[in-house]
């Protein structure tokens, strides 16, 4: 009779084990079938193309600048120090104290570039002091949703 117990507790068992068994192959298996169902994020989204937003300023004025570029909807900002090429003495000819420069690069949706370029033209011509240049590069491609996701603001 015990052996008879053991045998209905090692059944009940193994009939445990396979429907916990079957019931993990089902949820995999609708994942799946949901995953190959669902369209692709470039197939759903509507991508806004992204620029490498280059502004070459005075150091004195970067941080103005970086908050403008903030406010304007850039995703992300890397600024640099930077030095000009000229030599000591054609600086000095030219009446040019400090050469230093900040370089900044934003990323930058094509929805807000043309406000972008606006603004930087308006600082620009506020005061003689906020002098630099700004150009815009267009990324061709990234290597990843979730880096274009997070870049575009769309996370």
């Amino acid at each position: 009779m015990a052996k008879n117990v053991v045998e209905e507790k090692v059944v009940d068992a193994v009939k445990k084990v396979e429907s916990v068994t079957s019931k993990t192959v089902k949820k995999v298996s609708n994942s799946v079938k949901k995953a190959t169902n669902s369209k692709r994020f470039e197939d759903k989204a509507d991508l806004a193309k992204l620029y490498n937003y280059v502004i070459i300023v005075d150091l004195a004025v970067s941080r103005s600048v970086e908050k403008l570029v903030g406010n304007l909807g850039s995703s992300m900002q890397f600024t640099h120090v930077g030095r000009g090429t000229a030599s000591k003495e054609i600086l000095n000819v030219l009446g040019v104290p400090d050469d230093t420069k900040a370089i900044i690069n934003a990323i930058v949706s094509e929805d807000h570039l043309a406000d972008m370029q606006n603004e930087l033209t308006i600082f620009f011509a506020a005061n003689k002091k906020n002098r630099g240049i700004a150009f815009a590069i267009p990324l061709s491609s990234l290597i990843g949703v979730r880096i274009y996701k997070y870049l575009s603001q769309t996370m």
